[in-house]
C-alpha cells in the first residue's frame, strides 16, 4: 500500500514481479494525522489479509477532519463495510491474524485503547492525552537530530497475535504491552521512557537512553547500545530490522539489522532515510538531509517524499530509482 509519484492516492500494487510492478486496487487519498503525515503507523491504511484492506475516514469535525470510522473491504471490490464508527476520533489500529483489531480513540479525559472482536467491543486499557510540538514546546533532542527523530506514535500486535504494544512519545511519554485479554505483560513496567518500536519474532524491539533494547519472554537485553534507531520496520520473513539513524555530521544512513547475530549493514551511504521493507529482499527509502545546525530540517513527521526514492536489493545489492513515494503497509506482515 503505497502512494506514488505525482499523486497522494493510497494504491495497491503487486510487487511480485519487481521489472513489472501492477497496481490492483486503490484505497483513497493519503490521510494526514493532525498534519503528521500517513507514514504514521495504523493511520492512512493496513492490509487486513492478502485480500482485504482497512482504512480511516469519516471525520469529528470540520477544522481538524479528524477521522471516527474504521472500514474494510476487498482490494478489487468496491463495498466498504464500516467497523468501528463514533462520536470520538480514531488515530490508530491493527489488525489481528485471528480478524480481530485493536484501535486508539479519543476519551473524555484522554485516549482509549479498544479491542474489537467477535462482535464485542470493549476498553483494554485508558491512557492521557498525547501531545507533540515542535522546538518551541519541547527540548530538542540535539543539534545533529531532528525533532521527529524522537518522535513515535504506534499501536502494533506481536505477529502470533498474543501480545499487543502501544508507544506515544512526544511532550509526555507512555509505553505499554499487554495480553490479548488485557492483562499488563510481564517486563514492561521500566518501559515508560522508550519509543521506536517495532515486533520480529516473538520480541519487542525499542529505543531507550541505553540504545536498541530487546523485550523477549519478559527480559529487557541490549541489542544495539548506542544506537539511536529512527522508526524501524521488520522483514517480513522476520529476523531483520531496517531503520535510520544518523551519523556524527547529522547524515542520514538506512542500516539492516540481522537480530539474531546482532549484525549491521549500511544500505546506500549516507542521505538516505524513512526506509521500509516491500518484500524480504527489496527495501524502499527516500533521500535525506543531514539535519546542520545553522540550517535544521524540519520539525514534522514523514508524510509523501518530495525528493528522489529508491529501492535497494539485499541479494544483488544495488540500488535503483523509485517511483514510489511512501509506504504505508505490505503484505504479507512482518514475521
Amino acid at each position: 500500500m503505497v502512494t506514488l509519484r505525482g499523486s497522494d492516492q493510497l494504491v495497491i500494487r503487486d510487487l511480485t514481479d519487481i521489472a513489472h510492478p501492477k497496481t490492483i486496487g486503490t484505497a483513497g487519498r493519503a490521510f494526514q494525522l493532525l498534519g503528521y503525515g500517513p507514514a504514521l503507523e495504523g493511520a492512512g491504511g493496513q492490509f487486513v489479509s492478502s485480500s482485504e484492506i482497512s482504512y480511516l475516514g469519516g471525520q469529528t469535525d470540520p477544522y481538524y477532519a479528524l477521522p471516527n470510522t474504521l472500514f474494510r473491504r476487498p482490494i478489487s471490490g468496491t463495498p466498504s463495510p464500516v467497523v468501528v464508527r463514533g462520536d470520538k476520533a480514531v488515530f490508530l489500529f491493527v489488525w489481528r491474524p485471528d480478524g480481530s483489531v485493536a484501535y486508539l480513540t479519543t476519551a473524555d479525559l484522554g485516549l482509549e485503547l479498544h479491542v474489537l472482536s467477535g462482535g464485542r467491543d470493549r476498553v483494554l486499557a485508558t491512557l492521557p492525552a498525547l501531545a507533540a510540538g515542535g522546538c518551541e514546546v519541547e527540548p530538542c533532542p540535539g543539534p545533529l537530530q531532528n525533532p521527529a527523530d524522537r518522535w513515535d506514535f504506534r499501536l502494533a500486535y506481536s505477529p502470533d497475535g498474543t501480545l499487543i504494544s502501544l508507544v506515544g512519545s512526544g511532550i509526555n511519554n507512555y509505553f505499554g504491552v499487554w495480553t490479548a485479554a488485557g492483562a499488563k505483560a510481564g517486563g514492561t513496567d521500566l518501559l515508560a521512557a522508550a519509543t521506536m518500536s517495532v515486533w520480529s519474532g516473538s520480541s519487542l524491539y525499542f529505543l531507550d537512553a541505553k540504545g536498541v533494547e530487546v523485550l523477549r519472554d519478559g527480559v529487557i537485553s541490549t541489542l544495539l547500545p548506542g544506537v539511536q534507531w529512527i522508526r524501524p520496520k521488520a522483514s517480513p520473513d522476520g529476523g531483520r530490522i531496517v531503520y535510520e539513524a544518523r551519523d556524527a555530521q547529522g547524515s542520514p544512513h538506512v542500516f539492516v539489522v540481522d537480530t539474531a547475530s546482532g549484525k549491521v549493514i549500511d544500505l546506500g551511504g549516507k542521505g538516505r532515510a524513512e526506509p521500509a521493507f516491500l518484500t524480504d529482499r527489496y527495501v524502499w527509502y527516500e533521500a535525506g538531509v543531514a539535519c546542520l545546525p545553522t540550517a535544521g530540517c524540519g520539525t514534522e513527521f514523514p508524510g509523501i517524499a518530495k525528493g528522489k526514492t529508491y529501492i535497494y536489493d539485499l541479494e544483488e545489492h544495488t540500488e535503483t530509482s523509485s517511483v514510489i513515494t511512501s509506504v504505508i503497509d505490505v503484505w504479507p506482515h512482518a514475521g
